[in-house]
């Protein structure tokens, strides 16, 4: 059985279950083959540090919103702008918005299991 520990305080700890999503088997991925040191804890968020999660994640949701915002600002104008090498406009215009993204999982936080169940049953 995987020992558990929360991704907040980092302590051994019974929480809610995080979900395991793309950036997290891509870490887990690097520490298995790169580093050599995954440790393949079950990642939670125990109840103590559940207010300061909800106020990382919806800084983490706030922030990919902003950051694509201004990314797909950036490559309207460059569109605009750029006379008649749109192709090219249009290609730089696709990395900033890439990088924009990528600024944003700079502050990733992984929604929980339970959370994830509430959504579907919601839209169900």
């Amino acid at each position: 059985m995987k020992e558990n520990r929360c991704i907040i305080c980092g302590e051994k700890r019974n929480g809610l279950a995080v979900k395991e999503d793309y950036q997290i088997r891509a870490i887990r991925w690097f520490k298995r083959k790169v580093t050599r040191n995954e440790k393949g804890y079950g990642l939670v968020v125990c109840k103590e540090c559940y207010p300061k999660y909800r106020k990382q994640k919806d800084s983490y949701n706030k922030k990919q919103g902003i950051y694509l915002a201004i990314g797909i600002i950036f490559a309207f104008f460059l569109a605009a702008f750029s006379g008649s090498n749109i192709g090219v406009a249009i290609l730089y215009g696709a990395v900033v918005i890439i990088f924009m993204y990528a600024l944003a999982q700079l502050s990733y936080m992984p929604s929980l299991v339970a959370e994830q169940k509430k959504e579907e049953n919601r839209r169900k």
